[in-house]
């Protein structure tokens, strides 16, 4: 049997949730490579009917000829994105199996490959991880094999073929990571505006490294050319107290009925601190941009913002910008990560990457007393009795700990876009683009930093933001916040 683009789609189709229809699931598939063009397939029933009657070939120029740049990292990402979830997940296995069976009909010698699998490795796979999987599989479809070459076995890849792989579920073990909502321990910034100030961009790339990692991009409003950083000035005087105050604390000014002075008493605490942008006392703007990303962006609640680390936590000398903690499950088993963080904002992009790694590396060497500072802090009148009790058993040994938490480093990139265009509608339309070319250009300089370091055995969550000058706009921007704090 031919594995071919309309083969995968018709085993998935088999295998995806209730009024999943073939040309959104054929859509969903090209979006990994190309999300205008993904889309437009979506919209096309008589594209989809062609492609699933192996009448036609998929586009060269919007499918396979980028395809053959694209990593499959970047591919397992997006279908991480955008077809899992559409599949029925009682049916995985059986799609793994369908798809394993055909592809070993589809190459005869042992190297042979289906993506980065030979066919010597497709025989002995017993534990699949989905997206990666379907990302060699529908890799090889696309460049390795015309579709119409599996017209005449098309008419085979039918339920029943899909169904009768049911006796053989128990013979594999299906692997999987995803973060969870932490429900033992909420997020301090809920209900804020992060979803109306950061627009992200689907860059469709992603890091090739040893644990699952991510890298996000975001933008801010766009205005005459520029980016607007009126929306972020009140975001950020409305999530200070949050970012300030441990959760005690907060809890302690909803008591006493005060909670509509805790941005007031935050901004005039990180005052008595030191000067805005002054570095090591929480007044840098990334400290409180990596905040709100890990929070936000990757739902990993606060542990200790910068601010408390250089005042509660401050004979630690910790060179971490913050610490966050993130559930995830993988293969079904939950487990947690300890996210240390790193922020930077500079001019050019690499300069930020360079620094925000240096700071990693010294969170890893230091990493007793990173922990001693963690386990220390929080423990000490940081979180009520109940959830001090609950990060007692992640953080200290014990006898019903299933595992001890990972370090993971989350990462806060702030870095100048250098961009002019003629008009207002050409910057909007080039920015993205300028910003997409940036992102696929630093994530080899990602992966070498972490190989040079000795670094890559860590899973990495980096968000980017561009400005319009990082280095003026930062202290511009944490001048006006500070101003904001009334005075007694």
């Amino acid at each position: 049997m031919v594995l071919c683009f309309a083969a995968l789609a018709k085993v998935l189709k088999e295998c995806s949730k209730p009024k999943v229809y073939n040309k959104t699931l054929c859509g969903a598939l090209v979006m990994t490579i190309d999300e205008y063009y993904g889309s437009f397939l979506e919209a096309n029933d008589s594209a989809v009917s062609r492609l699933l009657s192996c009448t036609d070939n998929l586009s060269p120029a919007d499918v396979i000829d980028p395809a053959k740049s694209i990593s499959p990292e970047t591919i397992s990402a997006g279908m991480q994105k955008y077809v899992i979830p559409l599949l029925a997940p009682e049916k995985v296995p059986l799609a793994m199996l369908a798809l394993q069976s055909m592809a070993l009909s589809s190459i005869t010698e042992d190297n042979s490959k289906i993506g980065r699998m030979s066919r010597a490795d497709l025989v002995l796979m017993t534990t699949f991880n989905p997206s990666e999987f379907l990302a060699d599989v529908f890799l090889y479809t696309v460049t390795e094999i015309e579709n119409k070459t599996g017209k005449s076995t098309i008419s085979q890849v039918t339920k029943a073929y899909v169904d009768g792989f049911e006796q053989y579920r128990d013979h594999i073990r299906i692997e999987s990571t995803v973060i969870v909502e932490t429900e033992e321990l909420d997020c301090t910034l809920k209900d804020s505006d992060f979803a109306a100030v950061f627009r992200e961009v689907n860059h469709g790339r992603a890091l090739s490294l040893k644990n699952k990692s991510g890298i996000c991009l975001y933008y801010l409003d766009i205005s005459d050319s520029a980016f607007d950083y009126m929306a972020l000035n009140e975001y950020l005087f409305d999530c200070v107290g949050m970012y300030v105050y441990s959760r005690t604390q907060i809890q302690d000014f909803y008591d006493k009925k005060k909670i509509m002075s805790i941005g007031a008493k935050a901004l005039r605490l990180m005052k008595a601190n030191g000067r805005p942008d002054q570095k090591g006392t929480g007044n840098e703007l990334g400290e409180m941009l990596l905040f709100t990303f890990m929070e936000e962006g990757l739902h990993a609640p606060k542990l200790l913002s910068k601010v408390e680390i250089s005042t509660a936590a401050s004979q630690f000398n910790s060179k971490s910008d913050c610490v966050h903690l993130l559930k995830r499950k993988v293969n079904g088993e939950t487990n947690f990560q300890l996210v240390f963080g790193a922020s930077s904002i500079t001019g050019e992009i690499t300069d930020g990457i360079d620094a925000a790694f240096e700071v990693l590396a010294a969170i890893k060497n230091g990493k007793v007393i990173e922990r001693r500072m963690v386990d220390s802090t929080l423990l000490n009148h940081t979180f009520d009795e109940e959830t001090t009790a609950w990060l007692r058993q992640i953080l200290i040994p014990n006898k019903a700990r299933h595992s001890a938490p990972d370090m993971a480093f989350g990462v806060f990139i702030g870095y100048s876009l250098n961009l002019a265009a003629d008009d207002n509608d050409a910057f909007r339309r080039d920015a993205v683009k300028k910003m997409e070319a940036d992102i696929k250009a630093v994530i080899p300089y990602i992966e070498q930093k972490a190989a040079e370091l000795n670094l890559g055995m860590h899973s990495y969550y980096f968000y980017f933001l561009p400005f319009n000058d990082a280095e003026k706009d930062k202290k511009r921007i944490m001048d006006e916040l500070l101003l904001g704090g009334a005075e007694e």
